[in-house]
């Protein structure tokens, strides 16, 4: 059974495996300590299997990181997440690979639509697509 929780200091050395395993260029465990309060994880029994990273700033709220452990995709675990953030009361915001077709799909299926692109947004000079979702649109 999946349970989702905020993520605790003794979570982030499995976040950041899972951040290392997921990304080409993962953020580092500095990140992830700093901004500790903005984490929640999924876990099956007691593993970690995946997170979700929210930032509110005044009325809107953004996405600033996902992923699961490669064993888990596949299994609803990312929906679980989206589905344990999202509210109508408040706009989401994301940034997202433009190659990350998986991602884009999921993001969509909940309302989520490009809005714009953020040029060699990420470290390998890829672009990002930033995605809104505005409550009951």
């Amino acid at each position: 059974m999946i349970v989702i929780s905020p993520m605790k200091d003794k979570d982030i050395p499995v976040v950041v495996e899972i951040e290392r395993l997921s990304f080409k260029y993962p953020k580092p465990e500095a990140v992830f300590r700093e901004d500790e309060h903005k984490y929640l994880v999924a876990r099956d029994d007691e593993q970690i299997v995946g997170y979700i990273g929210i930032e509110k700033i005044l009325d809107e709220v953004h996405i600033i990181n996902m992923a699961i452990h490669p064993s888990y995709r596949g299994k609803g675990i990312g929906k679980r997440l989206m589905q344990h953030v999202l509210n109508d009361e408040e706009v989401f915001f994301l940034e997202v690979r433009v190659s990350n077709e998986a991602a884009k799909k999921v993001y969509e299926k909940y309302g989520f639509k490009v809005i714009n692109t953020r040029k060699e947004y990420y470290a390998d000079g890829e672009d990002a697509l930033v995605m809104r979702r505005i409550p009951n649109e």
